[in-house]
This record gives structure tokens, C-alpha cells and sequence, in this order.
């Protein structure tokens, strides 16, 4: 029995796509996402039978947002490896979901910046009275740094997403992938 085989449609599915590569960065975040909401999850669960009640409540909280993030990395997941396989029920909603992902850090990195003033006094408060302490002045300067480098990931995300967004809508791009037969 011959083998049969699908050939690509046109030249434009050939050769490097800027907007794969942003596709599989975003599957790889996700990914990266979702171990880091279930390894969290992981240890509330873990802590949940030391607690008050009034903490538990505050734990239950916190594992039902481990919980959301989870399931939407998980969506993420998908849409991109649709997407990389170039299936045509992936496009639309990814278009959507790095919409979402763009409101989502326009909101929180606003929220960041607002918070910057607040929390770069108590960081310089808590730097001086740790003065001699070098492990918790490292701890503060660290966490110091992890504020600014999340704040600027976070806006170069959005022209990122949104790029890919267009990209995902055009002609050329919508071209290239299959839908179900």
C-alpha cells in the first residue's frame, strides 16, 4: 500500500514564522506556569491541617486562584500546541486568549506601578534597619529586583501579544493552517 502523504499548502507555510517562535515562548511559559501553580498548590495542601480556621479560609482562597491559573495555563497549553500543529480551532481562540493575557498585564503592571512608590519606602526602610543582616538586605535587593524585571516583562508583553494577536488575524498567517476534513 502506497503511503500518502499531505503536502503544505503554498510557499507561505514554509520557512521561519516569527509568530511560531512567540507561540512556542508562550506554550513554554505556560508550562513554566503551571508547575509553579501546582507546586504551590501542592504545598497549601500540604500546610492545610496546621492552620486556624480563619487561615484556612485565607489557604482555601489562595487554592482556588493555584487552581484557576492552573486550568487557564492549561487552556494556554493547548491553544498553543493547536496553533503549532497549525489547527484552524486554535486560531481564534488564541487570538483571544493573548487579548485576555494583554488586559491582564496592562491591569496587574498597572497595579505594580502604583505600588512601586509604597513598596520601594518599605523596601529602603527595610534595608536600613537590616543593615547588618547581609542575607536579609540580599533577600530585600532581590526582591527589589524581581518588582522591576516582572514590571518590565510585563510591558514588553503587551506589544508581544498584541503583534501576535494581528499576526494570528492576517491572510498569509490564517492560510497556513488546516481545518478538520
Amino acid at each position: 500500500m502506497p503511503v500518502m502523504a499531505r503536502a503544505e499548502s503554498g510557499p507561505a507555510s514554509r520557512g521561519f514564522a516569527l509568530w511560531r517562535v512567540v507561540v512556542w515562548l508562550l506554550l513554554l511559559l505556560a508550562a513554566f506556569g503551571c508547575v509553579q501553580y501546582f507546586s504551590h498548590a501542592q504545598l497549601l495542601w500540604a500546610h492545610r491541617a496546621n492552620l486556624s480556621p480563619a487561615d484556612s479560609a485565607a489557604m482555601q482562597r489562595m487554592l482556588a486562584w493555584d487552581i484557576g491559573y492552573l486550568v487557564a495555563a492549561l487552556v494556554l497549553i493547548v491553544l498553543c500546541a493547536g496553533c503549532i500543529l497549525r489547527q484552524a480551532w486554535a486560531r481564534a481562540p488564541l487570538r483571544v486568549a493573548a487579548g485576555m493575557l494583554v488586559l491582564w498585564a496592562l491591569v496587574s503592571g498597572g497595579m505594580m506601578v502604583a505600588q512601586w512608590p509604597q513598596f520601594d519606602r518599605a523596601s529602603a526602610e527595610a534595608l536600613a534597619q537590616l543593615g547588618h543582616d547581609a542575607a536579609l538586605g540580599e533577600a530585600v535587593v532581590h526582591a527589589r529586583r524581581v518588582f522591576r524585571i516582572t514590571m518590565a516583562l510585563k510591558g514588553a508583553a503587551i506589544p508581544v501579544l498584541l503583534w501576535l494577536a494581528w499576526r494570528l488575524g492576517t491572510p498569509a498567517v490564517r492560510m497556513q493552517f488546516r481545518h478538520r476534513r
